[in-house]
């Protein structure tokens, strides 16, 4: 009796193998056309919203639900196999990637409704006819302003959504697929659709806040006054580079009035206190003052101006401010690369052309030559000319041609992603919304690996505009144990500069001094560190544990230093990292290289990594 129930176990399940078999082709050959067409019209989709045309994307979604409705439909057919061991997951499995998908195309026609009313200043093409003409890209930014509140409902409905869609692919175990089959990608397909979903829900949820009070940073209904601070990138410091200059922004309902311009140090004329330096100022700059020109000594943008705002804010006649605004030259290149050259009154003219004098865009040669270039007697006027070029950069942007408006966002939006543009707000729920669209430099909290480098270039001239960084990181995993080598490669292949003063020339390259921070996970223990001229130091900040090195470089050379450390225990299954670029650097390779497998990417912007 034994042999035979022991027996009819696998013929058992043999026939449920073969009837799972028989429904699965079934539903294949029945689902088929709906599933290749759903699959083609979501290619379609993002295909038309990258080319900004919402006329396709729009067409494409309709196309799209009425597959997803027909497959739900046909699905719903045989969820009762849910019960059946094995199979039973794979078929909840579709259960949820279906509601997922049906989530996911929702949200989509919520988001081509809600763009249409913006679509002139997007640069998408629609064939709406409720659209308000404007005639310049202002008339366009009091319309965003005047309008924005609507759309926060809408937002609401498709955080929902996504959020639906990102619940159901939460459900579905990657592992239960196989890497590949027949030679296409499987799993990986199943972990990136759960990312971009992921990833969709969290930058909806990010904007919400921003936009929601964007009417109010923009001067609606009460005006603003905003303090532009000019960071030279070709001087690094912490937060992106040198407090070189400040204007002040008046903002009124969308309309933006650059005001005077001035130079840092005739701020730090009128600050009455003397600040003793912290030991890196006065170590590597040989001063026993902190002036506020060098208050921007923490990576954290926020942390560095609560430093800066408390003590300007305390200058007899220094104005009251509703915040700060940190750039540095990335973004006036971006708009004149758009608009071509432009001429400013009683200061020149100033394009993005390459100037062989320093390999770098024309109007950052000539802002150096007006600011730093040594002449004889006082300039009384020394950086005031940040305010007239702001000012006639924005003049030309906002009377530019419509097809132009998309590239002026666009340039905005890579210039926040990319740290070169970042905000600090007086009031706390200002503040929150731009940390919400990582706008505001701050050093984040990650539970995994970690690491971002920090250069402060002390009395190094303006080398940075020609050096280059590589990063490479060798990570050993031995169950919870984690081994790191980060070697960091700074390239200067440029001729030096004559930085004799009694030269009188412009000393852009010189010798490259070079404060360097590590941050890296808290507890971290220091192994070694190769390259560094001073002996290595360990501290704490900001919730991470950071090894310091110091090290010179002089022009048409390069300099490697090599920190080996271990990790505290992390989870590594997946292995999670997040790097975040320092302010005010461009692209740094990155090359990555975890127990024998490599990954190399461009590190433009803060990048949260899952590594297999």
């Amino acid at each position: 009796m034994k042999k035979k129930i022991l027996i009819s176990i696998p013929i058992f399940f043999l026939l449920v193998l073969v009837f799972v078999g028989g429904i699965s082709a079934y539903l294949y050959v029945k689902l088929a056309p709906s599933l290749k067409s759903a699959a083609s019209e979501g290619g379609k989709i993002v295909s038309s919203l990258q080319s900004q045309d919402l006329i396709g994307a729009r067409s494409s979604s309709i196309v799209l639900k009425k597959n997803i409705e027909t497959i739900k439909s046909e699905y719903q057919r045989f969820t009762f196999l849910k019960v059946v061991p094995i199979a039973g997951a794979y078929v909840q499995d579709g259960n949820n990637l279906i509601m997922a998908a049906d989530s996911g195309a929702q949200a989509v026609e919520k988001i081509i409704t809600a763009i249409e009313p913006y679509s002139d200043l997007l640069g998408f093409k629609t064939d709406s006819k409720n659209l308000v003409e404007v005639k310049s890209i202002e008339d366009r930014i009091v319309f965003i302003v005047n309008t924005l509140g609507k759309i926060s409902p809408d937002l609401d409905k498709i955080s929902l959504d996504l959020k639906t869609s990102k619940e159901a692919l939460s459900q579905i175990n990657p592992n239960r697929y196989p890497e590949s089959l027949m030679g296409k990608d499987i799993r990986s397909k199943v972990v990136g659709m759960q990312k971009t979903v992921s990833d969709s829900h969290d930058l909806v949820s990010q904007a919400k806040p921003l936009i929601s009070l964007l009417p109010t940073l923009l001067g609606d209904p009460n005006q603003k006054l905003y303090m532009l601070l000019l960071q030279n990138d070709g001087e690094l410091r912490p937060t992106g580079g040198f407090m070189s200059a400040y204007a002040f922004l008046k903002v009124i309902k969308g309309k933006i009035e650059p005001l005077g311009s001035y130079n840092i140090y005739d701020l730090d004329a009128r600050f009455n206190k003397k600040i003793k330096a912290p030991e890196p100022i006065s170590k590597y700059l040989n001063e026993s003052v902190w002036y506020l020109r060098n208050q921007n000594l923490s990576p954290d943008f926020k942390v560095s101006m609560d430093t800066f705002y408390n003590n300007i804010r305390t200058i007899p006649g220094f104005p009251v401010i509703d915040g700060i605004i940190g750039m540095d030259t990335f973004l006036p290149v971006k708009f004149l690369q758009i608009l071509g050259p432009i001429g400013v009154g009683g200061w020149g003219n100033f394009s993005a052309d390459l100037d062989k004098r320093c390999n770098c865009p024309q109007v950052v040669y000539a802002l150096e030559d007006l600011i730093s270039k040594p002449v004889a007697g006082m300039r009384t006027d020394r950086k005031a000319v940040l305010g007239p070029l702001m000012h006639s950069i924005l003049a030309n942007a906002m009377g530019s041609p419509k097809s132009k408006w998309p590239q002026f966002l666009n340039s905005g939006l890579e210039a926040i992603n990319q740290k070169h543009l970042m905000f600090y707000f007086i009031d706390n729920n200002n503040q929150k919304a731009a940390e919400s669209f990582n706008a505001a430099g701050r050093i984040r909290e990650l539970q995994g690996d970690y690491l971002h480098l920090n250069d402060s270039n002390f009395g190094g001239a303006k080398t940075d505009f020609f050096i280059t960084r590589d990063i490479e990181q060798e990570i050993e995993t031995d169950g919870e144990k984690v081994t790191k080598k980060v070697t960091i490669t700074y390239a200067n292949p440029h001729k030096g500069s004559n930085c004799n003063l009694e030269a009188g020339q412009l000393c852009l390259n010189g010798v490259y001094r070079d404060w360097v921070r590590l941050y890296v996970p808290r507890g971290s223990k220091l192994t070694s560190v190769v390259g560094s001229e001073l002996k290595e130091k360990v501290s704490d900040d900001l919730g991470k544990t950071v090894f310091e090195a110091y090290f010179t470089m002089r022009p048409e050379s390069s300099s490697k230093l090599i920190f080996t450390y271990e990790l505290p225990k992390i989870s590594t299954s997946p292995y999670r990292l997040l790097l975040q670029k320092q302010a005010g650097v461009p692209s740094i390779k990155q090359n990555i290289i975890l127990d024998g497998k490599p990954t190399t990417l461009e590190l433009l912007g803060d990048r949260d990594l899952i590594l297999d």
